[in-house]
């Protein structure tokens, strides 16, 4: 990858500040990649370059401008995960239809399904479904 130069390096920095995630100014400037954009933005290369440094720590370990459908690695949307979510039937005290089911119907993986519906992944949508678990049936001996 190219050495960025420095007027490129604090409009990065510019940009990251005004909220735009590394994955957004990356599809910007596609010739450098979004860790490399990441780096120059937290000041881990070009320290003594100008603009505003982001603070490393600030999300406790979460990179909050990446969360959800911003991630490059989202499969699904945020429509798509509180629809899953949406899909508990208090009547019948479970989920509405199988993780599988969903899976199926949005091209992931069951697995996905069920790590947000444990809320593992899309948590900070704080969907009160989330961690839900039908309640154990009796078993008739």
């Amino acid at each position: 990858m190219p050495r960025p130069p420095g007027p490129v390096v604090v409009q990065w920095r510019d940009m990251a500040a005004a909220g735009m995630t590394y994955a957004d100014i990356h599809r910007q400037f596609p010739e450098y990649s979004a860790n490399q954009i990441r780096h120059y933005c937290m000041g881990t290369s070009g320290k003594k370059l100008p603009g505003p440094i982001q603070k490393a720590g600030r999300f406790q370990g979460h990179n909050v401008w990446l969360q959800g459908e911003r991630s490059p690695h989202a499969q699904m949307t945020e429509a798509d995960a509180r629809a899953v979510l949406d899909d508990w039937d208090d009547e019948k005290d479970d989920w509405g239809h199988s993780g599988a089911e969903w899976a199926r119907r949005l091209n992931v993986s069951a697995s996905t399904i069920h790590m947000l519906r444990r809320g593992e992944t899309w948590a900070w949508l704080k969907h009160p479904n989330q961690g839900r678990q039908p309640k154990k049936k009796k078993r008739r001996r």
